[in-house]
């Protein structure tokens, strides 16, 4: 049901404006500061490979100290992430295994896996 409902979410946000994808942002990084990136959900929906839960587009963006777009990132990059044991990110074709026990905003491929496997259910 989870699994229904995030692939729900995911695919209504691929739908929606650049602005609806500001929304969906998992993780972000500070610089100095002043500067941050952030990575969002793009795009989502079940994943091809059975080992997997979902397939993502992440985008990332850049922004200054009062929030103002620097860059935004033209490329899509795809992701695959797996909830149950092992959890896992799969980049290219390079698997992460995502230690759980590590703080959010750490790691991002931890955020992403936190993002879509551990979001409550009502």
């Amino acid at each position: 049901m989870r699994r229904v409902l995030l692939c729900l979410i995911l695919c209504a946000q691929s739908a929606s404006t650049a602005a609806a994808s500001e929304l969906a942002i998992f993780h972000t990084a500070s610089f100095g500061g002043s500067r941050s990136v952030s990575l969002s959900l793009a795009e989502g929906g079940p994943a091809r490979d059975r080992a997997f839960d979902f397939d993502v587009v992440i985008t990332l963006s850049e922004f200054d100290g009062d929030g103002t777009v620097l860059y935004r990132d033209g490329g899509r990059h795809q992701a695959s992430v797996r909830c149950v044991a092992p959890a896992m990110v799969r980049i290219n074709s390079a698997d992460y295994v995502i230690d759980l026990s590590t703080r959010p905003g750490t790691d991002w491929k931890h955020d992403l896996w936190a993002a879509l496997c551990t979001a409550p259910v009502s």
